[in-house]
């Protein structure tokens, strides 16, 4: 599983400087998910998503769970006590709370819309892992409940300006390691001094291959949802 460990700092700056649009994604998951439904956010990192839906609705019961210790720390900060935080590596991951529905902002993977076709990005690279983290998503939601997936863009080579001169680079290439992979190698820089950088591995699904992999796991695919912003998997 790809890891965030000693970047939280960088990371969080990279996200608060519109990486993703939190309150845009928000308002689309509040869309779908009323406040009396209990969620789960798969990889929370610093809770920018939670505080975006509590900011629309304090109501809502939310809980994040993510492996990497640093990266709660500051979500803990920004959240408080009005959302449940927990650490679990998402292949051993064991709860006994049930939701209503899960969220992957990206935390397991997303969905990559390449133009042509839908394909699923996750940042586990063999097929066994894939399935029993699926499967522990599952077996923590209620049944008939709803695993709703980003919709992202391509991966793509490129640079952005962040606060204080740091700049943030990323580079994306094929796997030479691993099948059906690629690398993305990312770089916070300050002039000419790397300040921070992080190589992940993402595995692709595409076509069949990616029905079959929600079925193995107990989830039924239902497609996009209106906005087009999130694909949804329904449990079994």
């Amino acid at each position: 599983m790809n890891e965030y460990t000693g970047i939280a700092d960088y990371y969080d700056l990279l996200m608060t400087s519109g990486y993703y649009n939190h309150e845009k994604i928000a308002k689309q998951i509040a869309d779908i998910v009323s406040p009396e439904q209990s969620i789960i956010e798969i990889g929370v990192g610093t809770g920018l998503l939670l505080e975006k839906l509590l900011e629309l609705e304090p109501n809502y019961k939310l809980t994040g769970m993510d492996h990497t210790a640093a990266m709660l720390e500051i979500a803990q900060k920004r959240l408080g006590d009005r959302a449940k935080l927990f650490e679990a590596d998402i292949l051993s991951m064991s709860i006994s709370d049930r939701f209503d529905v899960a969220i992957s902002n990206g935390g397991l993977g997303a969905f990559v819309d390449s133009g042509n076709e839908l394909d699923f990005y996750t940042h586990l690279t063999d097929d066994e892992s894939n399935i029993k983290a699926l499967q522990n998503i599952a077996n923590c939601l209620n049944k008939g409940g709803m695993f709703i997936i980003n919709i992202q863009g391509v991966h793509d080579n490129y640079d952005k300006p962040l606060a204080e001169g740091i700049v943030y680079s990323q580079d994306i290439v094929e796997s030479t390691t691993k099948p059906d992979c690629i690398e993305k190698t990312f770089y916070f820089k300050k002039g000419d001094r790397i300040l921070a950088t992080q190589q992940l591995i993402y595995r692709i699904f595409q076509g069949e291959a990616i029905a079959a992999l929600f079925n193995k796991a107990g989830f039924k695919l239902s497609g996009k949802d209106k906005s087009g912003q999130f694909f949804i998997a329904s449990k079994m």
